[in-house]
């Protein structure tokens, strides 16, 4: 095992986590993505993999020369339909001959009220979303995958994207999106729903958890304090943009730019898709309005 300065895993390399469990990390890091993509390899004789990655030559030989020898990859897990995460699964399921699960489809698992204000006009940026990964097995909210070796449990946790899921083996939990150490979850509506994260974060709540591994970034080591840590994130957010709204009307640019004074410029954009997911939340929750939602500079208002 190879470690970074920062005792990350090197380019390339893997990492054991723990007994039957590795990380490798995909070449692909950016502002969005940390350090790269975390891919998991879970078992010792029947393997599952979690999150394949993004389509990158590079990460699908280092992932075929780190399965164990002597071993079957029987599962091929997705979190969630985001280009990083599933879009190398379709030939890594070809090569490995390992069907591939998921929720579903990039937008199944939308709620009702998204689906009513895309009606409203609300247009989809499908950017960085996968709508061309269709799993082999669609999964249930909590089904079980059994081996002989291993237990997992899917937890259908919309919020980031409404096919997200996280995957239970024993107390860790393998988080996707959904929950990182490093950054929030970005939330970009009608693909992201506010409501759908922080419903998923109170489900997971119930579950005293030892230990997160994320689609990004080191693993979260007090994962139910982190938890209470992003709820209150959320409603804070929520709070700043309503105290802007009692004093005037504002488009989604004005309000970022007050939330996010201090934001690198670079994320500005990614700021932007926040504040937007919120103000489609309190409109939801009819506390909100808005001129024309179809428009990047529609006036919001409260009602």
């Amino acid at each position: 095992m190879t470690l970074g300065p920062t005792g990350y895993d090197a380019k390339g390399t893997s990492v054991k986590l723990q007994d039957g469990l590795i990380r490798l990390t995909a070449p692909n890091p950016s502002p969005m993505t940390y350090r790269g993509t975390n891919t998991y390899i879970l078992g010792k004789k029947e393997l599952v993999i979690i999150d394949p990655g993004p389509n990158s030559k590079s990460h699908l030989h280092n992932l075929i020369e780190t399965i164990p020898p002597k071993s079957k990859v029987t599962h091929i897990l997705i979190t969630h339909s985001h280009l990083d995460h599933s879009e190398l699964a379709p030939d890594l399921s070809r090569i490995l001959d390992a069907p591939t699960f998921a929720f579903g489809k990039a937008l199944d698992g939308q709620s009702k009220q998204m689906n009513n204000i895309v009606k409203m006009g609300l247009k989809y940026e499908p950017i960085g979303v996968d709508h061309s990964f269709k799993p082999d097995y669609f999964l249930k909210d909590q089904e079980k995958l059994v081996s002989s070796e291993w237990e997992i449990i899917a937890h259908h946790t919309p919020g980031h994207l409404s096919n997200h899921i996280c995957y239970q083996y024993f107390d860790y939990l393998f988080t996707g999106d959904h929950i990182m150490d490093w950054s929030t979850s970005v939330i970009s509506p009608p693909e992201g729903d506010i409501s759908q994260f922080m419903n998923s974060c109170e489900k997971l709540c119930k579950h005293n958890w030892k230990k997160f591994y994320p689609g990004h970034g080191f693993p979260v080591e007090s994962p139910n304090k982190r938890l209470m840590e992003l709820m209150h994130h959320r409603m804070t957010r929520e709070a700043e943009i309503i105290n802007i709204l009692r004093e005037t009307e504002a488009t989604i640019s004005q309000i970022t730019k007050s939330v996010y004074s201090d934001i690198d410029k670079n994320l500005i954009t990614v700021a932007s898709r926040n504040v937007k997911a919120h103000l489609i939340d309190l409109i939801i929750k009819k506390q909100v309005q808005v001129d024309d939602i179809s428009s990047d500079n529609a006036l919001f208002s409260l009602i």
